[in-house]
């Protein structure tokens, strides 16, 4: 009599995370489409909040990933075996930041109406097609890079490809003149910076970073922490209202997050050469607080006399935006057993 051993394979506790979070996250978009959008922390006067912060954080780092894996062509970033995973991190990024989109215009049929309009004068025209060509781009990019061989003339449409979507998210915001904070000389610097760290830290996190990485994420930290504190002391020479907002009001506590634990702790973390996974989480989450205190202190000071907007993310922004990450993993997961890398 013989007997046979039946091999289990161990589930990965990460991807069953993912996949409740991921339902949690289609949960609460179901029910703010019954209910609409007074289920979010928006209102007639703070139109940008979370979601949008939540976008430009997941574009940036997307493009970020497609333009350093460009560079990696040059310069020993990311070692050629991980290119073609850091480009699905980068695709899942994209598909990350359009759901988030969909999720902002509150009815999804708005998407198309954007994507037919081609009002050529419009930067979020732009940007949506920019943010096409960026997919195809990484797109066609993985699909040559599977075989880890130099691919400098892909490498260099990646790196335009990825600048472009950045710079043009910051140009939309700091043509704003009318917005206090947005129309700043430094916000298309600050998107690019922002960028970068988004994309060096899901690296990191992912593990498919090289040594350089650790290095380039503790610069892009250093400079994004001088460029914050150059803006805060300009808004105290220039208005004392929008110091006030950012230092005491109420998007402070969004400020002082990123400032503690989104640069000085994961630049800590870094130089200590310790949890370089949680110093990527760390930053990235830095990266979104800077976009809501943006946004939303952008928003808050009327055009006109009269009352100033208040902003704080619901509990369905948080757990939706929570579920677009999630998603976003087990996008990841599937295009490398798509595409084998």
């Amino acid at each position: 009599m013989t007997t046979s051993t039946v091999s289990v394979k161990k589930v990965n506790p990460v991807l069953i995370v993912a996949i409740l979070l991921a339902l949690a996250g289609i949960g609460v978009w179901v029910y703010q489409l019954i209910v609409g959008m007074q289920a979010t922390g928006l209102s007639q006067q703070i139109v940008w909040g979370l979601y949008i912060s939540a976008f430009f954080t997941a574009v940036g780092a997307g493009a970020a990933l497609l333009a350093l894996t460009g560079v990696s062509e040059f310069v020993p970033l990311f070692q050629a075996t991980n290119r073609a995973r850091n480009l699905c991190l980068a695709l899942s990024s994209f598909i990350i930041g359009a759901m988030l989109i969909a999720l902002d215009v509150g009815n999804p049929l708005n998407i198309w109406r954007v994507m037919t309009a081609f009002q050529l004068s419009s930067w979020m025209t732009w940007d949506f097609w920019l943010l096409v060509i960026a997919g195809v781009v990484a797109l066609v990019y993985l699909l040559v890079a599977r075989n880890n061989r130099t691919q400098k003339v892909l490498g260099i449409l990646g790196i335009l490809a990825g600048i472009a979507v950045v710079v043009v998210e910051g140009w939309m915001l700091s043509s704003q003149a009318a917005r206090p904070m947005w129309g700043s000389g430094m916000t298309v610097a600050t998107f690019l910076l922002g960028a970068a760290i988004a994309g060096l830290s899901i690296a990191l996190i992912a593990g498919l970073g090289g040594e350089a990485v650790p290095s380039w994420l503790k610069i892009a930290l250093g400079l994004s922490l001088v460029l914050v504190l150059v803006e805060v002391l300009t808004s105290l020479v220039g208005s004392g209202e929008e110091a006030g907002l950012i230092l005491t009001g109420f998007i402070s506590p969004a400020f002082w997050l990123q400032v503690i634990v989104g640069l000085l702790a994961p630049i800590v973390l870094l130089v200590l050469k310790k949890f370089g996974w949680l110093a990527g989480i760390l930053a990235l989450f830095g990266v979104l607080t800077e976009k809501v205190w943006v946004l939303a202190a952008g928003t808050s000071i009327p055009w006109m006399p009269g009352p100033q907007g208040i902003y704080s993310p619901s509990l369905v922004e948080i757990v939706a935006v929570i579920g677009m990450v999630a998603i976003g993993v087990l996008i990841y997961r599937l295009l490398i057993l798509i595409f084998k890398v």
